[in-house]
């Protein structure tokens, strides 16, 4: 008898499926964003699945259990998380593609100057962020612990983050870290990227995806917009669209030979 298995949409947890058929050795890495967790990817992660792509959804140190788990720790620990993730993905499958969203597309464009990645899509990825109140972070970690996040009327598909209701300074002070980092070597992402951001973004400027698609010298990039669309584009109204040009994208890679970059190239 045929069961028809049952989608979950809401869970913190990480999570590794196994493809089939003629793109099972194509990974797909998904690397979510700040005080987020793995359960942004569950629905576009169910999409690709059914192509045949091997997932796998990593949860970064210190998200999705509690905000008390995550000030102790810092970008170093999310990006080896994340390094650690691609090296085990590499021994299954010929090739990678990173997906990140916001943070996490940070973390996936730094990956694809330390790693041989076959396509990186980037998701809602900061450069210029909404708020000026993060260059305040430095100062404010040493009085307060904690940030709370403004209540926003969000549908019940942008629930599904679960993301955390409160913010610790600290890691705020170690994603401004990152960002600069990430913004420096930008010139040497040469990997295949697809860039996407919704119009209504409030947490990420519009500007970022342009000044992203500027700086990165890949020959092969894409630039879209979605208009109807805030900072969880992954699953907000025009969800089934970004799922298809992202599904799109990956269709069109030409597949590179994954692995650890010549020795002096990596930085």
């Amino acid at each position: 008898m045929f069961v028809i298995e049952r989608r979950v949409y809401k869970s913190t947890e990480p999570f590794f499926w196994t493809g089939r058929g003629s793109n099972q050795e194509i990974g797909i890495l998904m690397i979510h964003g700040f005080t987020g967790s793995p359960s942004e990817f569950r629905r576009i992660g169910y999409e690709l699945r059914e192509e045949g792509y091997t997932i796998q959804a990593v949860r970064l140190p210190g998200h999705g259990t509690s905000p008390d788990e995550m000030i102790h720790t810092g970008w170093t620990d999310w990006y080896g998380h994340v390094l650690e993730s691609y090296d085990e993905l590499a021994a299954k499958c010929k090739s990678i593609v990173v997906m990140g969203h916001s943070m996490g597309g940070l973390l996936a464009l730094k990956l694809a100057v330390e790693r041989r990645a076959a396509g990186v899509i980037s998701i809602a990825t900061p450069i210029f962020l909404s708020s000026r109140k993060t260059v305040l972070a430095g100062f404010l970690q040493y009085f307060i612990k904690y940030i709370a996040k403004k209540p926003k009327r969000v549908s019940t598909l942008l629930d599904e983050s679960c993301a955390y209701t409160k913010t610790p300074i600290r890691c705020v002070v170690s994603l401004r870290k990152l960002l600069k980092q990430v913004k420096k070597v930008l010139p040497q992402v040469n990997a295949p990227v697809w860039i996407g951001q919704g119009s209504k973004d409030g947490v990420v400027r519009h500007e970022s995806a342009a000044f992203l698609y500027e700086r990165i010298r890949s020959e092969v990039k894409e630039l879209r917009y979605y208009p109807e669309s805030s900072h969880g584009l992954l699953l907000d109204q025009e969800r089934e669209r970004v799922y298809a040009d992202i599904a799109a994208f990956i269709l069109s890679l030409q597949v590179a030979y994954y692995g650890v970059k010549e020795s002096g190239t990596a930085h």
